[in-house]
């Protein structure tokens, strides 16, 4: 027996590994533009890769239980198709005992993604974040790139259309709540950056801007509507710091910088002042979900394995695809609804999970039976 687990487990675990691997990489592609954007626009290649490092963790709770999945649909798939599995019940081998190690890897990669997603992976994204803040306070024009998308200074969303040495044009920024609601719009003909090294505090100065206010005001009985008031002014100067001390705001981290202590806290705190906390249990809930993701993935896995044949492996390995498609999926529509609290997202987001063990145990208990 010892013999055997140890087969299937090296199996799994050189799967897991490269799967891991491909996977990650394939996220950290992602990036990879960024990088090459960042060099044109004078940026350090040695915070890059210090950019990339702190984001690996948070890659990693994503590419485990992918990786799990992936690892879980061929290695059984294999053992199915080549008769062995028949041959270890004909020993007197039952499925679970053969399935024993993969449930034992999946408890190990769901502590992984428990640690990445609740202490480590937060706190990698702060620094990631702060890095950012930093370089930004050296050159903050590295940051500002005229691609037409936004990016995030000081909690302001701004896209820059053209840029021309220190000169912006075409400037657009979204002000937001904590809710993610917008709150004002703010577009310029032109402006510029001025920054202060030392200070770590840089000012953006705009010309020609116009200011829209969305003021939220009772419309009928039934409802609320927003309307919004404009005014424009020549210049304006706004200023941004990246001193924590002088801005209370920016003591506050957001909810995806916040380990599990620090949730809890502001889960607490936000309760006594009688805040909507439904954002902060949607955020606690999807990390804890996603940690148990390896689990639900391997329950869920190992049926499409076990009763496919060689010519249908990737078949089998394309329908455990789409499944997790599917979780992830429901797990994005959970969290959209994360502002309403009369939904209860925060319980929406553990169904994937209950269905996923729920139906592959149930499909297992049904298979070893013949």
């Amino acid at each position: 027996m010892k013999i055997l687990n140890a087969y299937v487990t090296r199996l799994l675990l050189t799967t897991v590994l490269m799967g891991a691997g491909v996977l990650t990489f394939v996220m950290a592609a992602g990036h990879v533009f960024r990088i090459f954007d960042w060099l044109a626009r004078g940026g350090s290649l040695g915070v890059l890769g210090r950019f990339l490092v702190l984001r690996l963790p948070d890659m990693l709770r994503f590419s485990l239980p992918l990786a799990m999945l992936v690892a879980t649909v061929l290695v059984f798939s294999h053992l199915a198709a080549d008769n062995e599995i028949t041959a270890m019940k004909a020993c007197g081998v039952s499925l679970w005992q053969v399935i024993a190690p993969g449930l034992l890897i999946s408890v190990a990669l769901s502590a992984v993604c428990f640690w990445c997603a609740t202490t480590l992976g937060p706190r990698c994204q702060y620094e990631a974040d702060q890095l950012l803040w930093e370089q930004a306070a050296i050159s903050p024009m590295v940051l500002l790139q005229d691609s037409g998308s936004f990016i995030e200074l000081e909690g302001l969303h701004i896209r820059v259309d053209r840029r021309e040495g220190d000169i912006l044009h075409g400037i657009h920024i979204l002000v937001q709540d904590r809710d993610q609601r917008l709150q004002q719009t703010i577009t310029a003909r032109q402006g510029r950056l001025r920054a202060d090294a030392e200070q770590r505090s840089f000012e953006l100065v705009l010309q020609d801007a116009t200011f829209g206010q969305l003021d939220v005001e009772p419309a009928s009985p039934n409802g609320l509507s927003a309307t919004p008031g404009r005014f424009a002014t020549r210049e304006i100067t706004l200023p941004l710091s990246t001193d924590e001390s002088g801005s209370l705001r920016r003591l506050a981290r957001k909810p995806k910088h916040m380990d599990l202590g620090m949730l809890f806290g502001r889960l607490y705190l936000d309760a006594e002042r009688g805040e909507n906390v439904s954002p902060l249990l949607v955020e606690l809930h999807s990390r804890l979900s996603m940690s148990l993701s390896p689990l639900a993935f391997l329950f869920i896995g190992i049926p499409f394995a076990v009763r496919s044949r060689r010519s249908e492996t990737s078949v089998g390995l394309l329908m455990a695809l789409l499944l997790a498609l599917g979780f992830y999926a429901f797990m994005l529509i959970s969290r959209s609804l994360k502002t309403d609290s009369r939904a209860h997202p925060e319980i929406l987001i553990w169904l994937p999970n209950l269905f996923y063990q729920l139906g592959g145990l149930w499909a297992l208990a049904r298979i070893s039976k013949h």
